[in-house]
């Protein structure tokens, strides 16, 4: 079966029309046949009727009134015409075309065909080794019992037939090249519109990804084609932007350390510096590389996250356990700034997820509130499950975020224009957010500026876990 459309179109509509053409000439063959065939039955029957009328009885004496038809083609010797009639057993009368009156035209094997007319006919050899059809009627009259043989020869309906049947041969696969020929060309035009699409594709590349198909100009059968092409574009030079985005910010985080590092170190090498001075110069590279590597860091994470391969060690984990994971390592951060955390953790549920990503995901968000608050301020944390969905409030008492920032808060590297001062990557809710869909449920945030944040998870619950994987 060839690989192609348009070879498996043309096979496919070749073998039909041959067949087609190939079962339509076998009935039409078939057809003459019995046409022919048909047509010298029907003459026979019809002499054998007249000389059946020409039989008739004069005092008591069986007469066959001959003179009405041994005239013409009876009359000539070998001529494809015969007739006999035969009386009780024996010979009444023959045909002059016999020329041997004692020639039996009954020889042949009768068909079934006229058994109904108290007829035989059958196909047999005549005088002169000719084809002949044969007609075998039998009746009773006049207190005797005739049989009548009526032949005609075959030789001009087989030729006839035959000469059908060559013509057959010659049209057949003639039609058949002919219909190929046309296939081929219907399939070529019919696929040439998706070879034009297709070169249309082939022009769009990373250069120009904003190109599209236009839909409307396409045929019915490319249009939904198009329409589905255009839609994969848009995904992809989200994604294309997205990324390319991420290089720049990134190249952005990371160009300012870098600069530092060498600066730092280009005044070191200045002059011989004290001890102190070294200590300092070294200090200074340690926090700057710190910010590097928490950077590189975040970076990694969201190619993993990306890349989709932490979901293949998902299992049942505890919701509680991951949260409370997530506040041990907050509380320290929290201290710092003199934090108050109020933590109200309804009964665990059971989530089929990453557990390590799931802490991740808790830790940015509560990282996040700790960063962004205000001194003594208070970081509540609620978790709570109700039917089907596990649902945790992280809210804090801090700055707060703009509405015209709240829609780009999940963005990487984006941060509110606010809190620009503050230390961080602007991945961390980024991350959130991709290890949350990543697990099916969905983060929102509620903020007013001056009235502090509030992010809701919401996650699916198993409820037909009975035990935990992973304590998270």
């Amino acid at each position: 079966m060839p690989n192609s459309i348009q070879g498996r179109l043309f096979l496919s509509i070749i073998t039909f029309t041959s067949l087609l053409f190939i079962a339509v000439g076998v009935f039409i063959y078939r057809e003459v046949n019995e046409i022919v065939i048909g047509a010298v039955d029907r003459t026979l029957h019809s002499k054998a009727q007249v000389i059946t009328g020409l039989l008739h009885e004069e005092d008591h004496t069986i007469e066959l009134e001959l003179e009405e038809v041994v005239s013409g083609e009876y009359s000539i010797p070998r001529s494809g015409h015969y007739f006999k009639v035969m009386m009780n057993g024996k010979l009444l009368a023959a045909s002059p075309s016999l020329v041997n009156d004692s020639f039996d035209l009954g020889a042949g094997a009768p068909e079934p065909s006229a058994e109904e007319l108290g007829e035989d006919i059958s196909t047999s050899v005549g005088p002169a080794g000719e084809p002949i059809r044969v007609l075998r009627h039998d009746f009773s009259a006049f207190g005797m019992t005739f049989t009548v043989f009526v032949a005609e020869s075959l030789s001009d309906s087989l030729d006839m037939i035959s000469t059908f049947r060559r013509f057959l041969l010659l049209v057949i696969p003639s039609g058949i090249v002919i219909a190929s020929l046309i296939c081929l060309w219907i399939a070529r035009q019919s696929l040439a519109p998706l070879a034009i699409f297709s070169g249309r594709i082939e022009t769009i590349t990373h250069k120009n990804l904003g190109e599209r198909i236009d839909a409307e100009s396409e045929t019915s059968e490319l249009a939904g084609l198009a329409g589905s092409f255009n839609r994969m574009l848009d995904r992809l030079q989200k994604v294309f932007e997205s990324e390319k985005r991420l290089i720049a910010d990134a190249s952005h985080e990371l160009k300012t350390p870098v600069s530092v590092i060498k600066v730092q170190c280009d005044v070191v090498l200045q002059r011989e510096r004290t001890p102190e001075e070294y200590v300092d110069a070294i200090q200074t590279i340690r926090t700057v590389s710190d910010t590097i590597s928490m950077t590189v860091r975040d970076l990694l994470s969201l190619a993993r996250l990306d890349s989709g391969v932490f979901s293949q060690g998902f299992a049942v984990v505890s919701l509680n356990a991951c949260l409370g994971r997530a506040l041990e390592m907050t509380k320290p951060f929290a201290e710092k700034r003199h934090l108050q955390i109020i933590a109200a953790l309804g009964d665990d549920v059971a989530i089929r997820g990453n557990s390590e990503s799931l802490t991740e995901a808790f830790l940015n968000i509560l990282e996040n509130g700790v960063k962004y608050n205000r001194e003594n301020g208070v970081l509540e944390l609620t978790a709570s499950g109700s039917g089907a969905q596990a649902v945790v409030s992280i809210k804090d008492t801090g700055v707060g975020i703009g509405k015209e920032d709240q829609a780009r808060i999940f963005d990487r590297f984006y941060r509110a224009d606010t809190a620009r001062s503050s230390d961080g990557t602007g991945l961390g809710l980024s991350i959130a957010k991709a290890i949350i869909d990543a697990h099916g449920g969905a983060i929102t945030l509620e903020s007013e500026p001056g009235k502090g944040a509030t992010f809701t998870v919401t996650l699916q619950v198993n409820r037909h876990a009975t035990s935990f994987d992973s304590p998270c």
